[in-house]
Order: structure tokens, then C-alpha cells, then sequence
């Protein structure tokens, strides 16, 4: 399953459309993973999940306001392969 998961330095290889989640690779697909909740426990599972080996803390995007429940939140983008 982990074979599935593409690392981000093979991804941030890749040169960049005008659409960021756009692929010129057919066999990929983006999978966009959202974390919210307090500040606190945001910044705890992006800390855990580095830790694991999931994402670099610095893949995630900058903690931002939810709009709708005005929780904080950030969002990390993985390439995952299709099957084939």
C-alpha cells in the first residue's frame, strides 16, 4: 500500500500548471487530507504524523481560519499512483 504513496520530492519535481492540483501524469491522482480542530491539536497531528513518517511538517499548508466553524485547520496534498 505504501508503494501507492508517491514521496514529495518526486512530486515537487514535477513542473507546475496554473492549476496546482492539475497532474501531467495520467497514472496520479491528488488526495487532499484536512486537518481542523483547536490550534493545539492541529499542530499535534501534523507533529505525530511526521513522526510516523506520513508528511514533512512543512508540507502542510499554513494554519488558517475554517471559514464555516472558525476552527483552525491545515491542508496537505499526497500524490497517490492509480492502479493499473
Amino acid at each position: 500500500m505504501a508503494d501507492e504513496l508517491i514521496s514529495d520530492a518526486e512530486s515537487s519535481s514535477e513542473p507546475q500548471s496554473s492549476n496546482p492540483i492539475a497532474s501531467s501524469r495520467p497514472d496520479r491522482e491528488p488526495v487532499k487530507i484536512m486537518v481542523i480542530g483547536s490550534r493545539w491539536a492541529v499542530l499535534l497531528i501534523i507533529h505525530t504524523l511526521h513522526r510516523l513518517g506520513f508528511a514533512q511538517v512543512n508540507d502542510w499548508s499554513k494554519l488558517q481560519i475554517e471559514p464555516t466553524t472558525r476552527h483552525w485547520m491545515s491542508v496537505l496534498i499526497k500524490w497517490v499512483k492509480q492502479p493499473e
